[in-house]
């Protein structure tokens, strides 16, 4: 079995922390080193041998960043670092469109565990139910602000749980979410100023359900569906509280 295949199964069962042996090969140092440049030399650059097949892998299938939701993908991320698994440098299951930041947060980071593993986009869904959601908190004589926050939906299975949770840390998607969303809430503050609290209401749920039930407006776990779902349901924000942002 190569080492694609090794890494194939053990993604599709959420086990890369048993690839470790995958570390060491092959056994001699200089193939190692060579075998990482592969990508940062015969891939990336723009006149180079496989760069064709970098820009595909870099395009499809995503619009945005898969590893955060909300930045342009501008690279490739190595699932399982390359210069720590040579062997999966340029193993396209193993390469994962994603924006700079997501990538440099992740950095050479090797899970320990079955829970120690950002989520991998391509074997990984999360579609069909919400873990992402957002609290709107105001308190006299400080600004009102939004934060973000896992929950496990009902039944959901312990490894995957505290995989999400990894993610959502590792990511500092929190710290992304939360400014985003005060952002948002300012550029509709205008439209919410000509409604009163009913019709802000359903203007609120309308947006979040219109992301809801499109995948490529963002879908169960898209930041501002979690935002608009916590503002509908916020009776001081719907009375005067979106005047405040």
């Amino acid at each position: 079995m190569d080492a694609a295949d090794e890494f194939g199964i053990a993604a599709s069962a959420a086990a890369l922390h048993t690839l470790k042996d995958l570390a060491k090969k092959p056994d001699d140092e200089a193939d190692r080193a060579q075998l990482a440049n592969t990508y940062t030399d015969r891939l990336v650059p723009e006149r180079s041998p496989g760069n064709a097949l970098y820009i595909e892998l870099r395009k499809a299938p995503y619009q945005i960043c898969p590893l955060c939701g909300h930045r342009d993908i501008s690279t490739l991320d190595h699932q399982l670092p390359k210069g720590k698994y040579p062997l999966l440098s340029v193993v396209p299951i193993n390469l994962v469109p994603a924006c700079g930041i997501c990538n440099w947060l992740k950095g050479e980071h090797v899970p320990e565990t079955a829970g120690d593993q950002t989520l991998h986009p391509y074997y990984d869904d999360l579609s069909d139910q919400q873990w992402l959601f957002a609290r709107l908190k105001w308190t006299e004589n400080r600004p009102p602000e939004v934060t973000y926050f896992i929950r496990s939906p009902e039944g959901a299975g312990d490894v995957l749980a505290v995989r999400v949770f990894c993610h959502f840390q590792m990511l500092r998607l929190a710290e992304l979410y939360g400014p985003n969303a005060v952002r948002e809430m300012s550029n509709i503050r205008g439209i919410l100023r000509a409604m009163n609290a009913a019709g802000r209401h359903k203007y609120l749920l309308l947006a979040e359900h219109s992301i809801l039930t499109d995948k490529r407006a963002g879908g169960h776990n898209h930041w501002k569906r979690a935002l608009f779902q916590a503002l509908a349901g916020d009776s001081w924000y719907l009375e005067s509280g979106f005047d405040q942002f």
